[in-house]
């Protein structure tokens, strides 16, 4: 045999098959309240952990408690012990606390005297110490239980591991990139281009549509004008923010038009007519990040409209730390005119601001507008 070298495997080696093997394990925690603990004076307490998805009859464990050890040499100690009634393997670790969940570090029993399952230990006088006034301990168990080990071929080398989170940003990128390619879509959305008032088209897939938005969900019945003629024409939406809309629904990507004050308020009112609330949501986070003094009034009605009620609350608070700023525009004399509700609303929220324990420098006071 001496003639037999070992093999030596170049690093850049082509591997032409992979396997795997993955060791699947099941957890459980048991939990053991004893009360009165340093009144117990017999030999040992038990109990069965109950393991839902084991056969109790083939797989059972038992825990014991023994207060003053196993014998008369270690008496002094109290013994924690768990055994089981299986062939499948395991491990445990006990974790003991008084009823405040303090824990004391237990010891792991490594000794030569040959003991029946695994065993952990602490001095009877500290434990005793550590659970009073309550005299209580709760005992818990965790165990990890080996059910079964499956090995299995795989054409991708299982070394190289993919982020959930890059998974996602890759799809999101494939599916914003087939927006953009026109080859098999199958559904058209028409609007009015605002530059050149001429009507466009956008192309779409179907699908898209119907699993993104329950709005074209009910457009793309069988029996519907629009699903017959695979087109829908919308008059009232200009061309580029329906666009915008439609990418959404492909990348859910939002990031490249959260800074356009104007673009966020007509996608925020498309999220709620198409009932896409990923992009209702998103546009209300925008709008909330980027208020000022020009533009909380005019958030503030389309807030009301469509019934965003943490983007309302956020624009009447910003009113209300920023009043004397706020009631000198013209979007605060426009909302006066055509929103007296909405002023109200205001006013109401003002006083309440004045009333409340708010630092003085962020509350509104009405001598500062006159």
């Amino acid at each position: 045999m001496d003639d037999i070298l070992p093999l030596a495997i170049p690093q850049n080696m082509k591997t032409q098959s992979f396997a795997v093997t993955e060791v699947k394990t099941l957890k459980h925690t048991h939990t053991w309240v004893i009360k009165g603990f340093s009144q117990c004076e017999c030999r040992y307490l038990e109990t069965v952990p109950v393991v839902p998805t084991l056969d109790a009859s083939k797989h059972a464990f038992r825990v014991r408690l023994h207060p003053q050890g196993n014998k008369e040499s270690n008496k002094d100690f109290c013994f924690f012990q768990v055994f089981s009634q299986t062939s499948l393997k395991y491990r445990a670790k006990f974790c003991v606390a008084n009823c405040k969940g303090e824990e004391i570090p237990a010891t792991v029993y490594n000794g030569t005297q040959q003991l029946n399952g695994y065993f952990e230990y602490i001095r009877r006088e500290q434990l005793i110490q550590h659970v009073q006034p309550q005299d209580e301990i709760k005992l818990s168990l965790q165990l990890t239980i080996v059910q079964d080990t499956v090995t299995r071929n795989t054409h991708v080398d299982p070394g190289i591991t993919i982020s959930p989170e890059l998974t996602v940003r890759t799809m999101a990128k494939q599916l914003g990139d087939q927006f953009k390619d026109p080859q098999f879509t199958d559904f058209l959305i028409k609007c009015t281009d605002p530059s050149s008032k001429q009507e466009k088209e956008i192309k779409c897939h179907r699908f898209m549509l119907y699993s993104r938005s329950p709005y074209f969900r009910a457009m793309l019945q069988d029996h519907t004008l629009e699903f017959k003629k695979s087109e829908v024409n919308f008059e009232d939406i200009d061309f580029d923010i329906m666009q915008l809309f439609i990418e959404f629904l492909y990348s859910g990507n939002f990031n490249k038009v959260s800074k356009d004050h104007t673009v966020v308020q007509e996608l925020l009112k498309l999220g709620d007519r198409f009932e896409v609330m990923e992009l209702r949501e998103a546009a209300e986070i925008a709008l909330r990040q980027n208020l000022n003094v020009e533009n909380v009034c005019e958030v503030l009605q389309i807030a009301d409209l469509h019934n965003t009620k943490a983007l309302k609350r956020e624009c009447l608070r910003y009113i209300c730390n920023n009043a004397v700023e706020v009631l000198r525009t013209d979007s605060w004399a426009q909302l006066s005119t055509h929103c007296p509700d909405l002023v109200t609303a205001c006013m109401s929220h003002m006083v309440k601001s004045e009333e409340s324990d708010d630092p003085p420098s962020k509350r509104f006071r009405s001598n500062d507008c006159s």
